[in-house]
């Protein structure tokens, strides 16, 4: 019997469990999390099969799943590192930048444990346990990054994974943090910094954010993401996103000028090609 443990076990590590759990009932999921809320949910409806404290589930894993921040997944590697773990067992992760985990993981000098990067690139403004789904990631990229893992896990881990129905992408640590950058973390800090700026002029309005309609709601959905989560982000990707900002801000700046200058060509031109853009993703 495969047993595999998912440590967080919040949005992203309860879908993982949900899908795993679907695919093959025969499975043993443990699940580690200090939410007692979310731990409890998932033991009743079955989704894990026990819950344990991370470091007494690790000697009995063939699978360990890194669902926490990145914060605390460069933590658990570190703890991984100093343990004896289960002959042959991978470790992999979920966390949204890859460089510092990477490094982190040449650490793991078990040599018959093997470790890979993961990051689904998909989630939701919801968090928690409940709001997980076997759907979450259907038809997302899934990105792994090559570290130490065997063909033989490697084939393992996407078999357990297969009614994720993702797009599996091999790439490295390093484009894969700049592609992250660009395609989610802008446009989080984005989102935040709008929704923050917009709050604070309309505070002394007696009507404010009340008023917002669609399209403020639309644009700024992802600022309701988890803080802890998008913090720990921004620190173990901080030069990247620190660079891109720059070129957002450039960019703004310049739309900023056409407007001020009443240049409707270069206005329009500015919107036509965000629109283009935009509805080739839904093609």
């Amino acid at each position: 019997m495969t047993t595999v443990l998912i440590s967080g076990l919040g949005l992203i590590g309860s879908s993982i469990a949900r899908i795993i759990r679907e695919g093959d009932d025969t499975i043993e999921i443990i699940g580690s999390d200090p939410n007692d809320d979310s731990s409890e949910f998932l033991l009743q409806h079955h989704i894990i099969n026990s819950r344990a404290k991370f470091i007494d589930a690790v000697p009995n894993a063939d699978i360990i799943i890194l669902a926490g921040p990145v914060s605390i997944i460069i933590q658990q590697i570190g703890v991984l590192s100093k343990l004896s773990l289960k002959p042959g067992a991978l470790i992999t992760d979920v966390g949204s930048t890859k460089q510092m985990i990477m490094d982190e993981a040449k650490k793991l000098n078990q040599s018959d444990v093997g470790f890979m990067g993961g990051h689904p690139m998909a989630g939701s403004h919801l968090t928690g346990g409940k709001n997980g789904s076997s759907h979450l990631f259907s038809g997302s990229k899934y990105f792994l990054v090559t570290g130490s893992q065997t063909d033989r896990q490697l084939r393992e881990f996407k078999r357990l994974m297969r009614l994720a129905n993702v797009d599996w992408i091999t790439t490295s640590a390093v484009a894969h943090d700049k592609l992250v950058s660009e395609l989610s973390h802008v446009p989080h800090v984005v989102s935040a910094a709008l929704v923050n700026s917009i709050a604070d002029r309309l505070q002394t309005d007696p009507i404010g954010l009340k008023a917002a309609a669609g399209g403020f709601k639309s644009t700024t959905r992802i600022a309701a993401s988890d803080p802890k989560m998008w913090t720990a982000i921004m620190l173990s990707n901080s030069k990247e996103i620190s660079s891109e900002i720059d070129e957002f801000q450039e960019e703004l700046r310049q739309l900023q000028e056409a407007i001020k200058t009443q240049d409707e060509k270069t206005i329009f031109e500015t919107f036509a090609k965000a629109q283009k853009i935009r509805k080739s993703l839904d093609d």
